[in-house]
């Protein structure tokens, strides 16, 4: 399919870190690999497929992206992926970019969840390097609000009955759902298995949906 550009903007004043939310197969991954090959090409004073182009001295690309496990060393894609977050967080500068996709998702979700936070937190107020997090936790753009640096962005979709259409788009503000069940349709599971998800997953957000608001405090009289 034809190639949709986009804009990438990162500073180290309102726009260190940019959290990513959307679909699975919107494109943010190839947001993200698009940002580190056309900063790569830069440094190497090749030439970069850009209309206009600004890019600063980067000292190094890290990146954490895919799932893979290590059979041979015993190691589960969890750790992996931890050895890897570990590695980048404890040899970048402020000088780095950094490109973060889907980190925390091989444990359970609040683990996970905690985990990206924390690691965002750490990225924008210890070491101030340039940072493209895509991920599903749509908890960490409340990021946004508490830190200066942090701004939402989302891959845009357009629903159209119960199918979505990717517009490949990245956008401000963040993805209100991530369309995990329409992709499962997509992939040609059973229609018997997308009903039976698409009630469990009503049902949860209902349930969800009580306990916050048991939660919340009401007003006095």
């Amino acid at each position: 399919e034809k190639f949709i550009p986009n804009d990438t903007q990162l500073d180290k004043a309102s726009q260190k870190v940019l959290i990513i939310t959307g679909p699975n197969m919107a494109g943010k991954s190839t947001y993200l690999r698009q940002t580190a090959l056309i900063v790569i090409m830069a440094q190497m004073g090749g030439w970069v497929p850009a209309r206009q182009a600004r890019v600063g001295l980067v000292d190094c690309v890290f990146t954490r992206v895919g799932a893979a496990d290590n059979l041979a060393g015993g190691q589960s894609t969890f750790m992996v992926e931890m050895n890897e977050a570990a590695s980048i967080l404890n040899n970048l500068s402020e000088r780095s970019l950094i490109l973060l996709d889907e980190i925390g998702r091989g444990t359970s979700t609040y683990d996970g969840m905690s985990i990206a936070w924390a690691v965002a937190e750490y990225l924008h107020d210890r070491i101030r390097a340039k940072t493209l997090f895509a991920t599903h936790y749509h908890e960490l753009t409340e990021l946004a609000e508490q830190l200066d640096g942090v701004r939402n962005l989302h891959v845009s979709v357009k629903e159209a009955g119960e199918r979505i259409i990717f517009l490949r788009k990245v956008e401000p503000g963040q993805a209100d759902r991530s369309y995990g069940i329409e992709v499962a349709r997509l992939a040609a599971l059973p229609m018997s298995v997308i009903e039976r998800a698409r009630a469990i997953l009503e049902l949860h957000e209902k349930t969800e949906h009580e306990v916050t608001e048991e939660l919340t405090p009401r007003p006095g009289p």
